[in-house]
């Protein structure tokens, strides 16, 4: 499993080992989180004056990026207060798990047209846990399989493919590879003019990556709505509310598979000049059940709590001391 936003995500899911023991079952808890990888973005609008109004509505999508073109982006996910059940046989066990997860790239236009080529730099990709059973706590911090990783991508057609910059990938980077041509760069916003007050909707598929990875099959739609106008970092900005309500299939490492469900909300702002989601947050619950089945025994667990994800994006390449910055202060407040 991986951490990797680029979508959800990123899964969420754990591996357990389960073995007998003398008058019952020993439950032991392995971390096999992938890091969740989502798509969104937070902020609050600051000084919504009036803009004004072009005939015909707003372009949300914007033109095809130019070459040279390097945006900076910043994902956090979090999950407070989680509570996990597992049930094997007649005998269960609870326990308290936290999150919080960080991920910073940076996408480059290598070449644009019809045949476009972007370069992505995995700055970082790491997930810090805490989780408790029976009064003792244990942290542990994890890397997606892309951390610190340059990968090329180009789109043909409709189609994403993209490879390592260098070196041959191993299976977990493989796998986020063919994740990352799946998601990258979906569409969201309609392709023409929108006013204020329209709401459109996007289906499962473009809604990937803001679930998690490894999803064999998802259903369910998210609704945008057009809210209003205003400025966020001294742009011009369109003021979107998000709501989200999805359901997904994933597969851990042991093959087992597993019910994600997600319910979100939250408000994007979508720069009217760059064509960014400059910042924005969303918010919800979680749930995660499932069968997982390791040594012959079958254990049923579920996972559920409040999640939040948030992200910026900007214009141009940020140092290395400033994401270096980022990931100590998500560690901070786990």
């Amino acid at each position: 499993m991986s951490f990797t936003f680029r979508a959800i995500p990123s899964t969420m899911c754990r591996r357990w080992t389960f073995r007998r023991a003398q008058g019952g079952f020993m439950i032991r808890c392995r971390e096999a989180f992938g890091l969740v990888v989502f798509l969104c973005a937070l902020g609050f609008v600051v000084g919504c004056g009036s803009l004004p109004r072009p005939v015909g509505g707003y372009d949300l999508r914007g033109s095809i990026p130019s070459v040279g073109r390097v945006v900076h982006s910043e994902l956090r996910f979090q999950l407070a207060e989680g509570n996990i059940l597992i049930t094997v046989g007649d005998q269960s066990i609870q326990g308290q798990v936290e999150m919080a997860g960080l991920q910073v790239k940076e996408d480059e236009v290598l070449l644009g047209g019809t045949v476009p080529r972007v370069e992505v730099r995995y700055l970082r990709d790491t997930l810090d846990i805490r989780r408790i059973f029976g009064g003792e706590t244990e942290r542990d911090s994890e890397h997606g399989p892309l951390h610190g990783c340059t990968v090329i991508g180009q789109k043909t057609g409709n189609d994403w493919a993209f490879q390592l910059a260098k070196g041959r990938p191993d299976a977990d980077q493989s796998a986020a590879l063919m994740e990352l041509e799946g998601d990258y760069a979906p569409a969201i916003y309609p392709d023409r003019r929108l006013r204020i007050g329209e709401s459109w909707e996007v289906d499962a598929a473009a809604m990937r990556r803001w679930l998690g990875h490894d999803l064999i099959r998802s259903a369910g739609r998210a609704r945008l709505t057009f809210r209003g106008l205003g400025k966020f970092s001294g742009e011009r900005c369109a003021v979107i509310d998000v709501i989200i309500d999805v359901v997904g299939e994933l597969e851990d490492p042991d093959g087992n598979l597993l019910e994600l469900g997600i319910g979100l909300e939250g408000t994007i702002h979508r720069s009217l000049e760059s064509h960014l989601d400059l910042a924005g947050t969303m918010e919800g619950l979680m749930i995660l059940e499932g069968e997982l089945e390791q040594n012959g025994v079958t254990a049923v667990v579920k996972v559920t709590g409040p999640m939040k994800v948030t992200s910026i994006d900007r214009l141009g390449s940020v140092g290395a001391a400033v994401s270096a910055a980022a990931v100590k202060s998500t560690k901070n407040n786990p």
